[in-house]
């Protein structure tokens, strides 16, 4: 069967497709979206090349990675953004020559992205915050490790989960929120230093997925003299190991290979077909994942 014009493409001739994330390139979370990024890459019949990379948890890198991606021509953009209005700025460039960006997992206003594919942040903020409900006495104190409040995906998990305890006749309260940059080593020293500070918390709830493993690693340490109930999100394998343990009640699971994979088509279908999205904001399910629920 002759080959197609697609096909006869050389590797230099291929189109180019960004991927930025933010974050460490061994990261779990951020490597499961790619993992369906990939798996759907076979069926985009224009055969385009994925350059993908991640940027610190700041703007400014994020932008000058970006522009770095976009010095050879680019036929469209798959991001997870820092909210930062000079981010939106730049996304916005890119749409105005005619480039598709599509968000992925964390979204950003005012930046002329086509569409954005990932779970509602602020809803599993509060399904973590009814798990936390259930599990824990009345009056717990919680403490919050977030990535960074650079990311709106993050501040809307917080807001959902702070809005529920309001709401709810417990009276569960926040004590603390911190930064971990999604770093282990990080998320490992701010438990500590949470429950240093604030010795009446005994539950924690991660808003992010990255730096679990250092952060229940700091709270495993202390459960020698003290019980500890744990929300986290997804089922990374830190999750898993954590949950095995016992230390991790409930896992909110946000289905990161699926948010790839649907990014990738909505993307393509837009460069190769010119069909638009669907829907602009396109919300995958949440799910609560538990021990009796994995095979671990």
């Amino acid at each position: 069967m002759p080959q197609t014009k697609e096909q006869k493409k050389t590797t230099k001739d291929r189109d180019r497709i960004g991927v930025l994330f933010y974050g460490d390139s061994k990261g779990d979370f951020f490597n499961s979206v790619l993992t369906g990024i990939n798996a759907a890459l076979p069926t985009v019949r224009s055969d385009p090349k994925l350059d993908v990379r991640f940027s610190p948890m700041n703007a400014a890198d994020q932008i000058r990675i970006l522009d770095e991606m976009t010095k050879e021509p680019l036929k469209g953009l798959i991001i997870s953004p820092i909210d930062d209005i000079s981010v939106a700025k730049r996304i916005r460039a890119l749409t105005d020559k005619g480039i598709p960006v599509v968000t992925v997992h964390t979204d950003i206003a005012d930046s002329g992205r086509i569409a954005y594919v990932g779970t509602d942040p602020y809803k599993a903020g509060r399904v973590a915050a009814s798990q936390m409900c259930l599990m824990c006495e009345p009056k717990t104190e919680v403490g919050i490790v977030t990535g960074f409040h650079g990311i709106k995906g993050h501040e809307q998990r917080i807001k959902g989960f702070e809005d529920y305890l309001a709401e709810n006749d417990k009276g569960l309260t926040v004590e603390c929120i911190g930064e971990c940059r999604d770093d282990d080593y990080k998320a490992y020293e701010l438990v500590q230093k949470m429950q240093s500070d604030h010795p009446g918390i005994s539950a924690f709830f991660f808003a992010t997925t990255g730096g679990i493993y250092g952060g229940c690693k700091g709270i495993w340490q202390m459960t020698t003299r003290l019980s500890f109930h744990v929300v986290t999100l997804d089922v990374l394998s830190a999750t898993r190991d954590f949950m095995r343990k016992g230390l991790i009640d409930s896992s909110i699971y946000q289905n990161p290979k699926h948010q790839g994979a649907l990014a990738l088509k909505i993307l393509t279908q837009k460069i190769y077909e010119g069909k638009d999205p669907e829907r602009e904001i396109n919300l995958s399910e949440l799910s609560i994942k538990t021990a009796e629920c994995l095979y671990l």
